[in-house]
């Protein structure tokens, strides 16, 4: 029976995507795919089963098969309700990587209200921008060739990952707010786009090095962020890692993911013509509490900004 086969098949395919998710060759092809297109099937599927099964059990089955398509494969975070309460201060903090794209950044600082701005590959005259606004915003600021950074909090301690993490880029520095100091951290990881763009070619010899090259930066990344700081961290950017990825869950223990805590939706943060990814990402240690979590779109780059407010946990 076609509804039966499909739901089975999409148990299956969430129980890969958890457990091998961009591991390998497959996974990466099937974590970087437009998995949501998936759920689309069920928009036949799920009346034919009322129709034809009314009274059968066909019709739970596919029911629960339809939010494990779009929770499991495709991804479609829900706000938990178990989040714990926080001190009822908002540090709302913005990632955006703006491909290099010229923004109007007086603008956009002022809509997104935020007291940390982080943005990845970062166009001179944004920096510039930033920079000229800063005395007049009271604002603190860094800028170079790769990361700009607009704070309303000081700015301390400014590093930048050692060369020796092959491909990823990384800015890390410290600050202070609600009376707690905290490390900030900024990614960059190593783009998957050659080896899916040579894949969609019929070549599929460069997948197995990006998941290589791309794991390997993230476990740098992640040890040279806690790097002697036993304490409250936000690691923000673009990490070019899916949200369901292995070296997403395994590289960085003990850190929130603060879409798929707060978030509502797909959370795609990268456009590619129809194609969609959730790359870009926003993790905080158990020392914060997410309130909310969106992505804004409308923006010129690939990517969409992610915007998140965060509370202290008591």
């Amino acid at each position: 029976m076609v509804v039966v086969g499909y739901a089975l098949a999409m148990l299956l395919l969430s129980v890969l995507v958890g457990r091998f998710g961009d591991s390998n060759s497959l996974g990466m092809l099937l974590l970087f795919g437009p998995r949501w297109l998936l759920l689309l099937p069920w928009l036949v599927l799920l009346p034919l089963a009322f129709l034809a099964h009314r009274r059968a059990v066909v019709v739970p089955v596919a029911l629960i098969s339809v939010l494990v398509t779009a929770l499991g494969v495709s991804r479609f975070e829900i706000p938990s309700p178990w989040r714990n309460a926080g001190s009822g201060l908002t540090l709302r903090v913005v990632t955006y990587n703006t491909d290099r794209v010229p923004l109007n950044i007086a603008s956009d600082l002022a809509r997104w209200q935020a007291q940390l701005v982080l943005l990845q590959d970062c166009k001179s005259v944004v920096g510039e921008g930033i920079a000229s606004l800063a005395h007049r915003e009271e604002l603190y600021t860094y800028r170079d060739a790769e990361f700009c950074v607009a704070s309303q909090l000081p700015i301390s301690n400014v590093e930048r990952m050692p060369a020796d993490a092959r491909e990823g880029r990384a800015l890390r520095f410290n600050t202070r707010w609600d009376g707690v100091d905290v490390r900030v951290g900024v990614v960059h990881l190593p783009t998957p786009r050659d080896a899916l763009w040579a894949a969609r070619n019929g070549n599929t010899s460069l997948l197995e090095r990006s998941v290589r090259v791309r794991s390997s930066a993230s476990r740098f990344a992640s040890a040279w962020m806690r790097e002697g700081w036993p304490g409250a961290l936000i690691v923000a950017g673009d990490f070019n890692l899916p949200v369901e990825s292995r070296s997403l869950r395994e590289d960085w223990p003990g850190m929130t993911n603060a879409f798929s805590t707060a978030g509502m939706g797909f959370g795609h943060t990268m456009y590619a013509g129809r194609h969609r990814v959730r790359i870009d990402h926003v993790l905080v240690s158990r020392e914060f509490s997410v309130a909310r979590a969106d992505v804004r779109t409308g923006y010129p780059s690939e990517h969409q900004p992610v915007v998140v407010e965060l509370e202290r946990l008591p």
